[in-house]
């Protein structure tokens, strides 16, 4: 019987505001389909000399836990796609940008209604998350693109309009400190976990 599971720790949360975006000014927006239309912004996000004293592993994971977009204008009904251009450990293929495309953190349907926000709320860490490398936080800065790739006829004008763009991430690590506490690692027989499908030890 293993008496430890493998558990995460909170090491830090990240939290971005729409116009603390450093990349606010037209030069960033952009076509992300083979078309002149803009209808995505690159976004960078600083984090002013902090966080260079997280430590973390290969097994780090960054992981969404709410979001509010901006419906806005040309942009309405339509869907919302961010990605993490800061490098990550996942390997993604992406139909519209082959392997160049960077991962998805999460899509959202935006809102019918101009600068009405859309939300992700308690976003759960198997589907919105992505592993991230060990220097994830040693560049000093958070990139992301934001995109509404269904867009191809009429520009979206990102700049001075993103105030409400709000981003709170989690970034979490395997926690090396072995527990006997049954509420942080509960006891896991690996042989009976599934009558059906046991799952051996080897």
């Amino acid at each position: 019987m293993i008496r430890n599971n493998i558990k995460y720790k909170q090491l830090c949360r990240l939290q971005f505001f729409g116009d603390d975006n450093i990349y606010n000014t037209a030069q960033y927006q952009y076509s992300t389909v083979n078309t002149s239309v803009i209808n995505g912004i690159r976004m960078r996000f600083d984090l002013r000399g902090n966080l260079g004293d997280v430590i973390l592993s290969k097994n780090a994971r960054i992981i969404v836990e709410s979001a509010y977009i901006p419906a806005l204008t040309n942009a309405t009904t339509r869907i919302a796609v961010l990605r993490l251009l800061t490098s990550t450990e996942d390997k993604t293929f992406d139909s519209k940008k082959g392997i160049n495309g960077n991962p998805i953190l999460f899509c959202l349907n935006l809102s019918g209604s101009v600068n009405a926000l859309s939300t992700l709320f308690y976003a759960h860490d198997m589907y919105f998350s992505l592993n991230i490398p060990s220097n994830f936080l040693s560049k000093g800065f958070i990139e992301m693109e934001l995109e509404v790739p269904t867009q191809t006829s009429l520009s979206i004008a990102f700049v001075n309009n993103l105030v409400n763009f709000c981003l709170t991430l989690i970034i979490i690590d395997y926690d090396p400190e072995l527990t006997l506490d049954n509420t942080l690692a509960p006891p896991f027989d690996s042989n009976n976990n599934n009558i059906n499908f046991p799952i051996k030890q080897y």
